[in-house]
């Protein structure tokens, strides 16, 4: 049985709509992004079966209950409503709803969920709770939902807010609807009442886009007022509008052609001239100069440390102090963009923080048009896509990161946590029970008046390399294909220049200094192919995902040229990239880039962002007593393989993972190479150097498996993967052939030096990602008899505390004759 209650705003003023739905409570999360609600009386009503009394709604602001109501339900399912006035001041509050038995005792086999929200004046919009149970006798499942209206997602006025008295305003919107409803739009230019919007000014009978001119009022402070509406109601947002006034003489004064690389003015004959104005910084030859800095797989690197030909690089603060010096004398037009894993995978300044320090790292670099309540504002000059990683704590924690609220254990740095005050964009992350994307696919930026957008993807085969837990109710779409879909609507909002921010990428040999025009990937098929499929209005890629370095200029199935930029990882470099964009056709005329490394011992790295080094600071002193914690001593390992596959780090682990589930017979360990995050340096082996290589929390499991299967696991190192991923062992040796066909490399498996019996079954460990058939190695899921371990990070600190001071790992477990 479904039962479905719904929850609505009543608001005192009518006001812009923010963007999303919040999910809570267990079961479900159709949109979990971020709602603006203003203060004002939420009315509630329910629909439940017999079993369930009513529905518990609590509301809290920085954990102190401002809101407590029990809604109840009548017997057999019909509805009754009740009503209260809860008068919430600007803020982030936590939500939380839970099925009752009666009042206040909650229902058998119901977990609380919640989400958070956070109270804006002046805005308006639906919250939404989806709950979950389970219960007996009858295992009733009770929904609780609701409707979704339109919501506004791109807004955009030209030639600006501010203008001359009898010129041409022209607003572009875009709007979505997560029921799929028909949209229509109207507007007014308050005080007049809302008027519908003809087709003949760009919205189509149900269009999701809308392009309507309209000539400016009186001079005078006015408010423009855009609606977006379904059947059962409407997403709106109000433009503050200013129109000049010119002495009376309202339609005389301007020659303006909006384009900034023309020098206008008047004859005095009265005739408008327009001529291209000399090169500068701003234009070159009639074309606007602007400029992107990208960076990818940053893996919340705040601190210093790393080392490019023995010279220190990056860190969070002096990554900044590039990109700052990158954009000197530029600022309003140069827009930053990442291309995934910001977060994931991190050290423990970062990751022991839930990564919030990392974006906070990011929200220093915002300029002032970036707010957590107006991130589609197309001035705010930072835009981000999802990787791989951002995946690795599932969907719910991912939208939290995104959009704040406190964290269970938090807070951290911040209290409230704000989110992320820029937009993330991906175009092929589809919630699946709702067919609708998980975030904006899309946005548009503006420079100067010249729009540019920017499309995210995330590598399509992101299920094979996360947790099923962290892709739970999601699906993926072909990368290319997911791009290519945005194209139309970007070119109804008036957008021809494109750049799209992907979690993909290869491998080239790195070359200082601008794009060389026949510098080609060495490897890396994959981003290869998606390029080659890209609409030919596509502009430029900033892509990751490989830590390596690219920049050159792949063609699509058209012969066009497009520029592919990636920046190594982990703070270490960035790309630089500069456009020439025409300010009549709107698209790009000439790109050109280079890929600059972050030494911190010159340039702008003597000097780290003082902002940025604050919050590095804070985030070191709140994990130091952890993360200080001494385990042991230990040489010098590497995770550096051998020409076998080998790495002594690799046997450390694997030898852990064996001992940790020792008392249940174990006798193989496997360990994936790409769960190994750094090298483990020599002396003192400290809790934060564990968890720097060991940073997802995997847990260990146990599973009987027969030869064959273990062989066929074995196989699969070459099977289907891009690069081998060979398995870091313990317990066992074996031995293979690299001149063999792929599928049949393995020779012989032996346990205490004998052939193992392919019919005979064995006891294996290994963590739960490979175990559900991560990273392509689905033979683990045929073990049987599943019991699970301890936590990887936890079975290396007591290995590491009880054979401390190790030893290299006696090794020879791989051969390649």
């Amino acid at each position: 049985m479904k039962v479905r209650q719904r929850f609505t705003t009543r608001t005192l003023t009518l006001a812009a709509l923010a963007a999303a739905g919040v999910g809570a409570c267990g079961g479900g999360n159709n949109d979990s992004s971020e709602r603006a609600v203003t203060v004002g009386s939420l009315a509630i009503s329910a629909a439940a079966s017999a079993d369930i009394a009513g529905f518990q709604i609590d509301v809290t602001h920085s954990s102190v209950l401002v809101s407590s109501t029990f809604v109840g339900t009548s017997v057999g399912g019909a509805t009754s409503s009740a009503s209260t006035i809860v008068t919430l001041a600007p803020g982030l509050y936590a939500v939380k709803a839970k099925a009752m038995s009666a009042p206040g005792v909650a229902l058998a086999g119901c977990t609380v969920g919640g989400g958070t929200i956070r109270v804006t004046a002046g805005q308006t919009s639906e919250l939404t709770l989806n709950a979950r149970c389970d219960t007996e006798p009858g295992a009733i499942a009770v929904t609780v939902g609701a409707n979704f209206a339109p919501v506004l997602t791109q807004v955009a006025v030209e030639p600006s807010t501010t203008v001359a008295p009898c010129g041409r305003l022209t607003l572009t919107a875009e709007a979505t609807d997560r029921d799929g409803d028909p949209i229509a739009f109207d507007l007014a230019v308050l005080p007049a009442a809302p008027t519908p919007v003809p087709s003949s000014a760009g919205a189509e009978p149900n269009s999701r886009h809308a392009v309507v001119n309209l000539e400016p009022p009186a001079p005078g402070d006015h408010t423009i007022r855009l609606r977006a509406c379904d059947a059962l109601g409407c997403g709106s947002l109000d433009i503050p509008l200013h129109v000049q006034d010119n002495g009376g003489n309202a339609c005389s004064s301007t020659c303006d052609d909006q384009n900034p690389c023309t020098l206008d003015s008047k004859t005095a004959e009265g005739v408008c001239q327009n001529v291209t104005a000399p090169d500068s910084a701003l234009c070159t030859s009639g074309a606007l100069h602007v400029k992107l800095l990208g960076i990818n797989d940053f893996h919340g690197q705040l601190d210093t440390g790393k080392l490019v030909s023995g010279r220190p690089v990056g860190g969070a603060a002096v990554l900044a102090s590039y990109l700052e010096a990158a954009q000197s004398g530029l600022e309003d037009q140069t827009l930053i963009v990442h291309a995934g894993d910001l977060v994931g995978a991190s050290p423990p300044s970062s990751a022991l923080l839930e990564d919030e320090p990392s974006v906070q790292f990011l929200n220093t670099l915002a300029n002032a048009s970036c707010t957590v309540l107006d991130k589609l504002n197309p001035h705010c000059n930072i835009v981000g896509t999802l990787g791989n990683h951002e995946f690795d704590e599932g969907m719910t924690e991912l939208l939290r990161l995104l959009n704040g609220g406190n964290f269970a254990q938090g807070p951290f740095l911040e209290d409230p946590y704000p989110g992320a005050s820029f937009p993330y964009v991906s175009a092929n992350v589809i919630v699946t029970a709702s067919g609708q994307p998980l975030i904006r696919p899309f946005v548009v930026k503006e420079v100067h008046g010249v729009p540019v957008g920017f499309i995210g993807a995330v590598l399509k085969a992101t299920p094979t390399i996360v947790t099923p837990t962290g892709v739970a109710g999601l699906t993926f779409l072909d990368e290319a294909d997911a791009i290519n879909a945005q194209v139309p609507a970007l070119h109804a909002l008036g957008v021809h220049a494109i750049v799209v921010t992907i979690h993909q990428g290869g491998f080239q040999s790195s070359y200082a200094g601008p794009t060389r025009p026949a510098s080609l990937l060495t490897s890396g098929p994959e981003i290869t192919d998606i390029v080659r499929r890209l609409d030919n209005d596509i502009d430029v890629v900033i892509s990751g995902h490989t830590h390596a370095f690219t920049n050159a200029f792949l063609p699509n199935q058209n012969g066009k040229r497009i520029l592919v930029t990636q920046a190594f990882s982990a703070s270490t470099a960035y790309d630089d990239v500069d456009l020439l964009i025409d300010p009549v056709t709107k698209d790009v005329t000439s790109s050109v880039a280079s890929i600059v490394t972050t030494f911190g011992d010159a340039g702008p790295g003597l000097t780290p962002d003082p902002r940025v080094a604050a919050i590095v600071a804070a985030a070191d002193a709140r994990v130091a007593p952890l993360v200080n914690q001494v385990f042991g001593t230990s040489p010098a390992l590497t995770r550096t393989q051998n020409t076998a596959g080998e790495s002594p780090l690799g046997d450390l682990i694997a030898d852990s993972q064996l001992a940790a589930m020792a008392s249940l017979g174990t006798q193989f360990a496997f360990m994936n190479p790409g769960g190994i995050r750094a090298d483990l340096d020599a002396g003192d082996v400290t809790f934060g150097d564990l968890f720097t290589i060991q940073p997802f929390g995997n847990t260990l499991v146990k599973l009987d498996m027969t030869g064959a299967q273990i062989v066929t696991v074995l196989e699969q190192q070459w099977l289907g993967q891009t690069t081998p991923k060979i398995l870091q062992i313990a317990g066992f040796d074996y031995t293979w052939d690299p001149s063999k066909p792929v599928g049949s490399r393995i020779v012989e498996v032996r346990l205490g030096g004998v052939p193992i019996d392919l019919a005979a079954s064995y006891v294996v460990v290994c963590n739960n990602f490979l175990a559900t058939g991560g990273d392509g190695f689905v033979g683990f899921k045929a073990g049987l008899n599943q019991v699970g371990g301890p936590v990887d990070l936890d079975a290396i600190t007591e290995y590491v505390e009880a054979h401390s001071p190790l030893a290299v790992p006696a090794g020879n477990r791989i051969r390649n004759p």
